[in-house]
């Protein structure tokens, strides 16, 4: 009996050690170790309502990426709404929007991948520097949970399909003649869209109000009341007879060269007059990044070919933001470029220089541009503007169409290469650092901070120096309020910050090497730059170098998205002129009166006490009350470490606070003793201080009490 009850108590020990999750079986199925992981009630009574739990069931391969609850919740999704089969519907298409027919493991993820989901629609993975995986506004935060008919990603975000609007146009066709449609940016109808590319599908339904008449439908990409040369026809053939005989409907695709918060205006214009108006505002434009919007115009071809053997497709996808003038294929062929040319190193690094030449470091809208104008490209050489009538040309390259707007930069196509000025010619000096940094517009904040902070001089300097150049951005996300640092020492904080964005010395990326190197700041501080592959990030914070190497007359800046901090420095603590501890009692201060001279400091000091103290000011010698805003040492505790500077004579009385009822109270005496100073007389020794046993003489007391009472009880027998 006693071994079964050992054995029994032995086993429960055992099952208490076992861990409480359960991990994914690789033999189960996609909808099944979604339901063991605890937190995807949300998507298994989605896929349930939705009729799906059986499609994940079969065969796939799927690749499924799984939002938890917490997703759900902070999607707003209430399945209780979707009660009736148009919305059960549209709640099918979200989640098989999450859904991948195939197997895609984290390892097959590239940045810019694009895949198409189960319900049709597409969607773009990105992979971050540190590594992170996202397919649209979603984090991969668990890859590769494997199935036995597939792949599970668990994201933190709930996937929405593009939205595909349905809009109802109404137009009377009575006494019209080729009304066509022009696309506008503004209420007004005056600023036309250059673009009829857009990253979202609208389908336009069309009714004629007047059945007796029949009319062609054009749509104008260009806004001037001339139907675009590939105009579509609402009415199916493309012929100029035909027209609307009923509801009629097609699908225009367009986007991408205007912001992402504008609001677009559609107009049906007969001839100049508007006869019927919608507005459409709210739907998702996503705008994408030069590369992308390069590659999207049809006559880029060459560039974008150049860019990729040239390496430099990833450093303008950067978030930039950058000016870049682009040549057109018809451009590249007029240069004579082949690229099948540039096949050694010393080539590529040609190419490289030709290309960069046509990108500047900072924002330039065609507004921005006056005649004359000189700027410094990423290369190093300048280029200038020439502004005329006719339009603005730069280093003779008519730019043909301008303000192409991506979502880190802007582009203005010209029509010829430019071609970087030879070394013989001496370029123009890019400026020094902060007229660099004024010239970026994205380092208004940095400017500013320098100018506060009296660095400017120093930075327009011989140097050479290498400055890490936060973002107007990143000084927002830092908190930084420079009308906060108004006095002496305020600003003189500020500007050990600032230098510790400054290395003497000039540090091209080139120049790191993989791994970590620690240099020593302008302001005395160490920093740590860590280069893993293409990625070079900087400071504790691990803050991202988003541009490398714009050159300056007087050193380098690298463009970077946070605040680098300095590290604290740790405070010095004075030296102790007396100090005071905890006596064996555990129940005196020792010694419990010191007497010390103006400007001296006492340090109350005791590690691993067997019970807690600390250090309270009262407001007289052995009083129990405790003085307001007094000195203290803090909360009670086994190990203190408290030094106070005395600065004037006075007499400074205090108590332990635990144990001020056992009469726990010490005494500082200061050069005098000030105002409240007494004579004390001499006092006998401390038996509590003294090397004796703890205790002893009250021990001894105790045992003669004890003793005289016990004779005085045995004299009445006797």
């Amino acid at each position: 009996m006693k071994r079964a009850l050992a054995t029994l108590i032995l086993a429960s020990l055992l099952m208490t050690s076992l861990p409480l999750n359960v991990s994914a079986a690789e033999t189960d199925d996609i909808p099944t170790n979604v339901a063991a992981t605890g937190e995807h009630d949300s998507l298994v009574a989605a896929l349930t309502q939705a009729d799906l739990v059986t499609t994940l069931q079969g065969d796939g391969p799927f690749t499924v990426f799984a939002p938890t609850d917490a997703a759900f919740e902070a999607a707003g999704i209430d399945l209780s709404t979707y009660d009736t089969d148009e919305e059960n519907a549209t709640l099918a298409d979200i989640l098989l929007y999450h859904v991948y027919s195939g197997a895609v493991a984290s390892s097959d993820v590239t940045d810019g991948l694009t895949v198409t989901m189960v319900n049709g629609a597409d969607a773009t993975f990105a992979v971050l520097p540190d590594g992170t995986v996202k397919i649209g506004e979603a984090v991969v935060t668990t890859a590769d949970v494997q199935s036995s008919n597939g792949i599970i990603h668990i994201i933190d975000t709930v996937l929405m399909p593009p939205v595909v609007q349905s809009v109802d146009v109404f137009v009377d066709g009575g006494s019209m003649s080729a009304p066509y449609f022009n696309f506008y940016t503004d209420s007004a109808g005056t600023t036309p869209l250059v673009d009829n590319t857009l990253d979202i599908t609208q389908t336009y339904n069309f009714h004629r109000l007047n059945s007796a008449t029949t009319h062609p439908f054009y749509i104008s990409d260009a806004g001037n009341g001339q139907a675009a040369t590939t105009a579509l026809m609402l009415s199916g053939d493309g012929s100029e007879t035909s027209g609307i005989t009923g509801s009629e409907s097609f699908t225009l695709s367009f986007a991408s060269s205007i912001p992402s918060d504008a609001t677009v205006n559609f107009f049906c214009t007969v001839h100049s007059s508007m006869v019927s108006e919608f507005v459409l505002t709210g739907f998702p434009v996503t705008v994408t990044d030069i590369p992308a919007v390069a590659q999207s115009t049809g006559e880029h071809a060459s560039l974008v070919a150049a860019l990729a053997k040239a390496d430099l497709v990833s450093a303008l996808q950067a978030e930039g933001p950058f000016t870049v003038f682009a040549p057109t294929d018809a451009a590249f062929t007029a240069a004579g470029i082949d690229l099948a040319a540039y096949d050694s190193a010393e080539e590529i690094s040609a190419l490289a220089d030709i290309l960069t030449y046509h990108v500047y470091a900072g924002a330039v809208a065609s507004t921005d541009v006056t005649d004359g104008m000189t700027v410094a490209m990423l290369n190093g050489d300048n280029a200038s503007f020439t502004v005329t009538a006719d339009g603005v040309m730069i280093e003779g390259a008519n730019v043909t169409t301008a303000d192409v707007v991506a979502s880190n930069g802007v582009i203005h196509v010209i029509d010829a290469v430019l071609m970087p000025p030879t070394d013989s010619v001496e370029p123009v000096s890019p400026g020094d650092i902060p007229t660099v940094a004024t010239g970026t517009g994205i380092h208004t904040a940095l400017v500013a901070a320098l100018a506060q902070a009296e660095l400017v001089a120093t930075l327009q300097g011989d140097g050479p120096f290498t400055v890490f150049a936060p973002t107007d951005a990143a000084f927002t996300a830092a908190g930084i309020d420079l009308a906060a640092f108004d006095t002496t020492e305020e600003i003189a904080a500020l500007a050990d910050i600032l230098l510790y964005h400054v290395v003497p010395g000039t540090t091209l990326s080139t120049d790191l090497v993989e791994g970590v190197t620690t240099v020593t700041t302008a302001n005395g501080d160490e920093l740590s730059i860590q280069v893993t592959g293409t990625s070079v990030m900087v400071g504790e914070s691990m803050a991202n170098v988003t541009l490398a190497d714009v050159l300056a007359s007087n050193g380098v800046v690298h463009v970077i998205d946070q605040v680098l901090l300095p590290p604290a420095d740790e405070p010095q603590l004075p030296d102790c002129d007396a100090t005071v501890g905890i006596a064996p009692s555990g129940m005196k201060f020792s010694p419990a009166t010191v007497t010390i001279a103006i400007g001296d400091t006492v340090c109350w000091q005791w590690t691993d006490s067997s019970m807690a103290h600390n250090v309270r000011e009262v407001d007289g010698d052995k009083s129990t009350t405790y003085t307001q805003d007094g000195i203290t040492s803090g909360a009670a505790d086994a190990t203190v470490d408290f030094r106070y500077t005395f600065t004037e004579d006075t007499t400074f009385t205090y108590a332990c606070e635990p144990h001020m009822a056992t009469g726990m109270y010490g005494k500082v005496i200061v050069g005098t003793g000030g105002e409240s100073a007494v004579i004390v007389e001499p006092a006998p020794m401390d038996m509590d201080e003294s090397e004796d046993t703890p205790g002893f003489m009250a021990s001894t007391l105790v045992l003669a009490f004890i003793g005289a009472v016990l004779i005085m009880q045995r004299r009445p027998e006797q």
